[in-house]
């Protein structure tokens, strides 16, 4: 069947092999040492919509060449599942949303004018996305806006979060887990739940997905 499927030229092998690659570099020693899956998924979920707006940025086939970028991010998370004694349950569920992630960056890169500058903006607006509830570390963040007689606002920039995201589908509280983020997100001033894994997981992958598959790149006719 992938005889309908030319291979892609070298150079965007190129670019696919170093997003699959990137992603492993969750798999590095930090604070948690290595092969870390809060570590790893937390990583995944900052880069994986650049990444996928650098693969979609080139002429490549969103199926089956770009999907396995994130498909190979899950032999990674096995690694890091298979390294700890408390692995995440919600593991697979993760997965997809992190693979809708990517792919809605890829939907996005088809329509960049340039590669690596839209696939910085895209990491630039998730980096912002990911720190608004604790102020980016320089403000207190959701918590200030909650004292202020703003908890909406506060809940919404928690929302907003793709850490939130894919954490939630992890079954992991990442807002109660991270003492800094509790205190800064202003969480105890608002009531909320978690979004179902089973449910959210699979819901930002077709969503991802059918817009990677829909939208044409601006060369394309």
């Amino acid at each position: 069947m992938f005889r309908r499927f030319p291979t892609p030229p070298a150079p965007t092998l190129a670019v696919l092999c170093a997003a699959a690659v990137a992603g492993f570099l969750g798999l590095l020693p930090g604070r948690a040492g290595a092969r870390d899956p809060v570590t790893l998924l937390g990583w995944l979920t900052l880069v994986a919509p650049a990444l996928g707006t650098w693969c979609g940025s080139t002429r490549v086939t969103f199926f089956p060449f770009a999907l396995a970028v994130p498909s190979a991010w899950g032999l990674a998370l096995v690694l890091a599942q298979a390294g700890t004694p408390r692995p995440l349950a919600g593991a697979h569920w993760a997965l997809c949303a992190l693979a809708g992630l990517f792919a809605l960056g890829f939907a996005w890169g088809r329509r960049a004018r340039a590669p690596l500058g839209g696939a910085g903006t895209v990491l630039l607006v998730t980096l912002a996305l990911a720190a608004a509830p604790v102020g980016g570390g320089l403000v207190a963040g959701g918590a200030e806006l909650a004292r202020a007689g703003h908890p909406r606002t506060a809940a919404t920039l928690v929302e907003l979060s793709p850490l939130v995201w894919v954490f939630d589908c992890a079954g992991w509280d990442w807002t109660h887990a991270q003492g800094d983020v509790y205190r800064r997100a202003g969480v105890e001033w608002f009531q909320r739940r978690s979004f179902a894994g089973s449910l959210a997981g699979p819901g930002v992958l077709v969503v991802g997905c059918l817009l990677a598959l829909l939208v044409r790149a601006r060369n394309e006719p």
